[in-house]
């Protein structure tokens, strides 16, 4: 993971920390025009609920773009 993921990562961290509630974000950003960064963080979550709702949003998007 490059300086920048991790910074990125850090800040998604920060993000959900910041919030004070249990919760978890999927992000995502370009890194160039042909190659994409993602990265996800949990905070005070299950993983099986994390597993659960990143289940339903994968769905919920395809459902609606594919």
């Amino acid at each position: 993971m490059s300086d920048n993921e991790l910074e990125i990562q850090r800040k998604c961290e920060a993000f959900l920390r910041e919030l004070g509630t249990p919760g978890f974000v999927v992000f995502g950003w370009p890194k160039s025009e042909e190659e994409f960064g993602v990265t996800y963080s949990a905070h005070d979550m299950p993983p099986q609920i994390v597993i659960k709702g990143l289940a339903s949003v994968l769905n919920d998007y395809t459902s609606k773009t594919l």
